[in-house]
């Protein structure tokens, strides 16, 4: 594991209640979860989902993209849109009866306040009871205008960097479903599907950056063909998991590729 702390601030965070359905991931140590999203009622990514993206306007030309992935500093559930990267923020859990989460899954993705320092924003979640497979918040990164997930070539980064803070220390995974691991690839099948690529992070409760490189990532082991190693250039998303059985009220801001 590659980990670095880089600096630290203070803002607040609010736990909140709701319940959503989604479906599960894998068992065991590292829990990389991001269950297959697009196979389940429980996240509201992708294109046309409710965290609002949205299609591009007809003609406009995307400015060309930065390593910055989003700052939430427009306060909508859309990450920022550049030339081949346009995607929407979304929440999941495993379905746990009685387990509660907000934003809900399906539900409008809306920032919180405030963000790390002079930050206005930032992606919020929170909640509790999923006893099964957990939950968390993400968004993807690219998708056709008639609403179709694709992949996004990350391959010219070597990582991803981003501030985040807790109510109370919390361990969570940062996950990367790519085109191996995802449904939406074609290469795995059913139940075989949702082992992706991540790595595991201690968050405090004092606003900190962290950095997730992409030579160090493993999965669980059990998806099925295993792949061989994280295909950054055909990656679909990033997920932010927290473990079975955890209280969790995290936010995250300024997400950004490492170059």
């Amino acid at each position: 594991m590659r980990l670095q702390v880089l600096a630290a601030g203070v803002c607040a965070s609010t736990l909140m209640s709701g319940c959503g359905l989604v479906l599960g991931i894998s068992s065991g140590e590292y829990d990389p979860d991001p269950f297959d999203l697009d196979a389940g009622a429980g996240g509201a990514g992708g294109a046309g989902g409710a965290g609002g993206a949205g299609e591009p306007d007809a003609g406009a030309e995307p400015p060309a993209c930065t390593a910055l992935l989003d700052d939430l500093e427009d306060g909508d559930g859309a990450i920022l849109r550049c030339k081949d990267r346009i995607g929407s923020w979304y929440t999941y859990n495993d379905g746990t009866r009685g387990g509660t989460q907000t934003p809900l899954p399906g539900r409008p993705f809306v920032p919180a306040s405030p963000g790390y320092g002079p930050s206005e924003h930032a992606a919020h979640v929170a909640g509790s009871g999923f006893v099964s497979r957990g939950a968390g918040m993400g968004f993807d990164l690219n998708f056709a205008p008639g609403g179709a997930k694709l992949t996004y070539d990350a391959s010219g980064y070597a990582g991803l960097t981003f501030w985040a803070k807790a109510a109370a220390p919390t361990h969570i995974y940062v996950n990367f479903p790519d085109r191996n691991t995802d449904r939406e690839g074609g290469v795995c099948e059913g139940s075989g599907c949702g082992d992706h690529f991540g790595e595991g992070i201690d968050i405090t409760t004092e606003w900190a950056q962290y950095t997730v490189m992409f030579d160090i990532l493993s999965t669980d082991g059990w998806g099925v063909p295993a792949p061989p190693a994280f295909d950054a250039a055909h990656a679909y998303s990033v997920e932010f998991h927290t473990a079975k059985s955890t209280v969790f009220d995290f936010l995250v801001d300024d997400i950004a590729f490492v170059p």
